[in-house]
């Protein structure tokens, strides 16, 4: 294989692999949740209200209720009537993607203790008093299907009072489980989203939303501003809160980090690290007249990131999954694997089938590069004997090695293309594979029971490493020795494994294939050139 290639896509594969793992955001800390009690500020017609701690709704007992649906089991608190847990119940096991404590999901005024109330429009409702001047009623309703789900916060002024509410919230985190193989890089794939549309441009735009937006509100406003729907994600599920009756602002929302759990700092050496992850806060425009009655309803979505079932959705859900840089070859890779997909009924037969047919749409560049690889090593030493003899003359050297060149055909610079070509292909690649809902849980042959997850006994990435060194002991030219550039490539196979070691699977599966594939090519090619010379 050319080893420029090999030198390129190792450092890239060190970015993505170490740079969040090693240089994660910088983490700001703020306030939690405004708290839910009502405090006059003014003995007038249009007080503003104040929500602060309560030490009496605090001592109420928290009460808990359950919902079981198909797709996931979900407990509700009474504090805020929000989701305290979601069990989600995926196809690997079931997983709760909100485990972190804090007042629990969509939670309104935490400090409020709710009473669950039956209501046949909703399949959880519940309602609370405040302190004789506010009624708040809230309602969940969950698509069967595990689409979009539906809530609704109905607040009225019982009072004789107008009233301004200040600081009320409807939450998400912090931070977003994951099944257990993705946990080691789940503190770098948490994050905080909005949706935006910007004129002129075809599809909407997600942007990250981060702690130095809440410094420089400006920011905030150029990233977020007439947000569709904001949320928190990883790799593998997202969570979306689409307000439906009101209007939005950008200084609506509030992000912060929080403390969710540790986790061993590069692979235990260096102890445990505090893993913080994402809170988003969304705040409610609150004010009523004496009477008045306000409603919000809002669609909401917590579950897998499957892009067709999100793309089947309004609100374009499926922006959240992140394909990369070369985003648009990854969603063909991702079309053309469930097309194959369809015929193999096996995702790991789809990846090797996919591989063979990448590889022939590139084999012309392919061969091209390896032919050129081949021809420069076969010419290694008439270049050495040319460098030796003009030493002392350089004009002279250089005239005689493109004669050199042109005598066989050779071309220095000939493999460049072929990489320029092949890495955003394979960049495109990792990320289609790895952020493949598909892939979750689809087991392949013998041991490998999830292409979504790493090889739990490490063939894959060994297998393709011992395929590498046969490889490299083919093409490295004899004089390698004296070259320190290419002495380097003989730890590339070792290199490559170690990185490989954790990756999915069915990104390890195709990069197997396509050294095979390779190693093939090479050896046929290498004979008909011994003929040649």
């Amino acid at each position: 294989m050319n080893k420029d290639f090999l030198i390129a896509l190792g450092v890239t594969l060190v970015f993505y692999a170490g740079y969040s793992y090693f240089f994660p955001p910088k983490q700001a800390e703020f306030p939690p949740n405004a708290q839910a009690v009502i405090e006059e500020q003014a003995a007038s017609n249009n007080p503003k209200i104040k929500v602060t701690a309560s030490n009496s709704s605090q001592e109420e007992e928290e009460k808990l209720y359950t919902l079981e649906l198909k797709d996931a089991d979900i407990t509700f608190s009474s504090k805020g009537a929000a989701i305290k847990t979601y069990e989600f119940k995926d196809t690997v096991a079931k997983l709760n993607l909100t485990p972190y404590g804090g007042t629990g999901y969509f939670a309104t005024m935490p400090e409020l203790n709710f009473k669950k109330v039956e209501d046949d429009a909703w399949d959880m409702a519940f309602e609370a008093v405040l302190q004789d001047t506010l009624s708040v009623k809230k309602g969940y309703y969950f698509d069967k299907d595990g689409g979009l789900n539906k809530l609704s916060l109905t607040v009225k002024n019982i009072g004789d009072k107008n009233i301004e509410i200040s600081d009320v919230f409807v939450n998400m985190g912090p931070g977003l489980a994951t099944v257990e193989s993705e946990m080691s890089e789940n503190s770098a794939n948490m994050r905080a989203i909005c949706l935006i549309r910007e004129a002129g441009k075809k599809n909407a735009t997600v942007n990250d939303i981060t702690e130095k937006m809440m410094q420089k509100p400006a920011k905030l406003e150029e990233e977020c501003s007439g947000w569709e729907w904001a949320g928190i994600d990883n790799r593998y599920f997202l969570t979306a809160f689409i307000p439906r009756s009101w209007e939005p602002a950008a200084s609506d929302l509030k992000f912060s980090k929080q403390y969710v759990y540790s986790q061993p700092s590069f692979y235990g050496l260096f102890g445990q690290k505090a893993v913080k992850g994402p809170k988003l806060d969304i705040k409610l425009p609150m004010s009523l007249a004496a009477g008045q009655e306000l409603t919000f309803d809002a669609d909401f979505y917590i579950g897998p990131k499957d892009y067709e079932e999100l793309a089947a959705e309004p609100y374009d859900l499926q922006r959240s999954i992140q394909f990369g840089f070369f985003g648009q070859f990854g969603k063909w890779a991702r079309n053309l694997l469930e097309w194959l997909y369809g015929y193999t009924h096996n995702y790991g037969w789809a990846i090797i089938i996919m591989t063979l047919m990448i590889q022939l749409v590139m084999f012309p560049l392919t061969y091209k590069q390896l032919k050129s690889s081949a021809v420069m090593q076969k010419i290694q030493p008439q270049m050495k004997l040319i460098q030796e003899r003009y030493k002392n003359d350089p004009m002279t050297a250089q005239r005689e090695m493109m004669a050199l060149y042109k005598k066989y055909g050779a071309n220095p610079l000939s493999g460049c293309l072929p990489l320029f070509i092949q890495l955003p292909i394979f960049l495109a690649l990792f990320n289609a594979l790895r952020t493949s809902w598909s892939l979750h849980g689809s087991p392949f042959i013998w041991w490998i029971h999830d292409l979504s997850a790493k090889d739990p006994y490490y063939v894959l990435p060994i297998a393709m490493g011992i395929m590498m060194f046969i490889q490299q002991k083919m093409t490295m030219p004899d004089m390698a020795k004296d070259n320190p550039s290419m002495a380097m490539m003989k730890w590339m196979p070792i290199f490559m494994t170690l990185i490989f070691l954790n990756f999915p699977a069915g990104l390890t599966l195709y990069w197997f294939v396509s050294n095979c594939i390779s190693f093939v090519i090479n050896l046929i090619l290498k004979k008909r050139l011994a003929k040649a010379f």
